[in-house]
């Protein structure tokens, strides 16, 4: 497939895809660039608004008018003859294609043109600026230089090894499709092109290409490749290309000089030579006489002062311009420390490693709170420093990520206080707390002392109280004890002295705690506990006292007691912590 129809191909492909649309449009480009006395060749499609659709049929004028004041009409595809352009329009108007050759360039055709499409009926439509593209014609009167370029697995070399297959390629701008030019080849040394080159040719849509493959040796260093392109059978531009083949030391040879034989006592020199590229960066001399071999001197002259049997023999030289580099690639280390506001993080990895700050699994960069500064340390290591301008929340997430091909790395950071932080944020005083603390414990200490005093001064009355009885209510209940001699009698009835009752004859209540006393000696302090109890004796004139019998402590002789008399009787039990 040649270019005009790969042209066409996209350009009804384009035309189609716009259809679509249904509106009024044109692909075409914005300059094409024309070399005079040749063809200029126009790709363009259009397309109409649906609403003309069966107005476009092949008999539809397809022209071009030449833009400007006033605009000329250069070219009508139902005359073609006739225009001031010779030339062909492709395909169909129901293709909707105006893809255009012009021929027979002139510097007359420089200028801008845009295309029209008309009928016998409604549609009439010029697809002009603004609302739409024009093209622009360049005529040039010579055309441009070839270009060479060398290329190994397709990308563009400088120089290349021994033994490397190459390509060697040149290119030249097509200006009409229809007659391109014509790419030759010569070379210097010129049998370089007979030995196992293989020649191929072809069109692009813009370009033509010519290309040279072979498989380099020395004999190709410093060789010149010519390329010459010829247009229009008689214009020529050519471009040369020097290779530069890298290989490794040949056709080494020995020199004796002064030549022949050498007068005990004299002088002589060993000179060494090779052919190399780059030049040989060491030669060694040996001596076959010795096995294995050992060097006797490096450097391409071996100088040899007042002879002596000795030194007669055979030596050897060797040359060497190969060096070896050792890329050995590993995945990213990280060294890191963080003081106060300033962490400092170092990546070393082969590729060179990139390297980030992350707080909470999110990449930090510069902002209000901080500022990040990164600095390469040669070709495999990379420096990263974090000033932290404001307080950060979660310290304990800061992370220095550090990453390449061979695999990743992290360095997290525990929470490093600042003093400057601090201020801003809620914390002790050690010296306020313990100020603090000693006016507490003075303050509780001066309240204890009063409250003990207090206690002291104003004890509690024990007396017989003989009012307020209506608090007072008894219930059902009756508990023994027999080694503590704790006994508890109650009768049902309450008394009050606001609800009168009827008279009825009243069982006693008593209260006895029998060890109810302090032991002899007993300090009570305010962490001592006091309860009160009250025995009520209420009986009538016929009732004996039941509690008569009881301890010495407990007994009192009560005389002048009315057959209805009560009796109160405060008894105090105190509870010692």
């Amino acid at each position: 497939m040649n270019m005009m129809e790969i042209s066409l191909t996209f350009l009804l492909t384009g035309c189609l895809i716009q259809g679509v649309f249904c509106v009024f449009n044109i692909n075409l480009p914005e300059t094409v660039e024309a070399l005079q006395g040749s063809c200029v060749f126009i790709p363009c499609t259009f397309d109409i608004d649906q609403e003309y659709k069966d107005d476009l049929t092949d008999s539809a004028k397809r022209i071009w008018y030449k833009d400007g004041d006033p605009y000329t009409l250069v070219f009508n595809s139902s005359s073609p003859d006739t225009g001031p352009f010779r030339g062909e329009i492709f395909g169909t108007p129901r293709e909707k294609n105006c893809t255009t050759r012009f021929d027979n360039v002139s510097q007359s055709h420089n200028g801008s043109y845009y295309f029209r499409i008309e009928t016998s009926d409604r549609l009439k439509h010029s697809y002009r600026k603004p609302s739409f593209s024009q093209v622009e014609i360049a005529v040039i009167d010579s055309p441009p230089k070839p270009t060479v370029s060398l290329l190994k697995d397709q990308q563009e070399v400088k120089k290349v090894t021994e033994g490397s297959s190459v390509n060697l390629r040149c290119s030249t701008k097509i200006f009409c499709p229809f007659s391109p030019a014509v790419l030759t080849w010569r070379s210097s040394p010129e049998h370089l092109l007979s030995e196992n080159v293989t020649q191929q040719q072809r069109q692009e849509q813009t370009e033509l290409i010519s290309d040279l493959i072979f498989t380099v040796t020395h004999r190709h260093h410093l060789a010149t490749f010519t390329c010459t392109a010829t247009h229009q059978q008689k214009i020529t531009k050519q471009e040369s290309r020097t290779l530069r083949v890298q290989y490794a030391p040949k056709n080494t040879s020995a020199h004796v000089s002064p030549s022949g034989f050498v007068v005990e006592g004299g002088s002589v020199t060993l000179s060494c030579s090779s052919d190399a590229n780059p030049p040989v960066l060491n030669y060694t001399w040996y001596r076959d006489t010795e096995d294995p071999l050992k060097p006797v001197q490096t450097g391409q002259n071996l100088t040899i002062s007042n002879t002596d049997p000795t030194h007669s023999g055979r030596y050897v030289c060797t040359a060497q311009n190969a060096s070896v580099l050792l890329d050995v690639q590993f995945a990213p280390k990280i060294s890191s420390s963080c003081n106060q506001r300033i962490c400092v993080c170092e990546a070393h990895g082969n590729p060179a490693p990139k390297l980030e700050w992350r707080l909470s699994g999110n990449v930090l960069a510069n902002s209000t709170n901080t500022s990040i500064s990164n600095e390469i340390l040669g070709s495999t290591s990379l420096k990263s420093i974090l000033i932290i301008h404001q307080p950060l929340t979660d310290m304990t997430l800061l992370q220095c990520f550090s990453a390449n091909t061979y695999g990743t790395t992290s360095q997290q950071f525990p929470p490093y206080p600042d003093a400057s932080m601090q201020e801003t944020n809620t914390s002790f005083h050690y010296p306020s707390v313990l100020l603090g603390a000693a006016v507490g414990a003075s303050a509780m200490m001066i309240l204890c002392i009063m409250l003990i005093c207090y206690k002291r001064r104003n004890p509690k009355p024990s007396g017989t109280r003989q009012d307020n009885t209506s608090g007072l209510i008894l219930a059902q209940t009756a508990i023994a004890s027999d080694g503590d001699s704790e006994f508890v009698h109650t009768n049902e009835d309450m008394l009050s002295a606001v609800t009168p009752r009827s008279p009825k004859s009243l069982n006693f209540s008593s209260i006895d705690f029998t060890n109810a006393e302090p032991a002899s000696g007993e300090i009570r302090g305010v962490s001592s506990l006091t309860d009160e109890y009250a025995v009520v004796h209420h009986r009538s004139a016929s009732t004996t006292d039941p509690n008569q019998d009881q301890s010495p402590r407990d007994k009192e002789k009560i005389t002048n007691v009315s057959p209805e008399d009560t009796i109160y009787e405060n008894m105090t039990r105190r509870l010692v912590v």
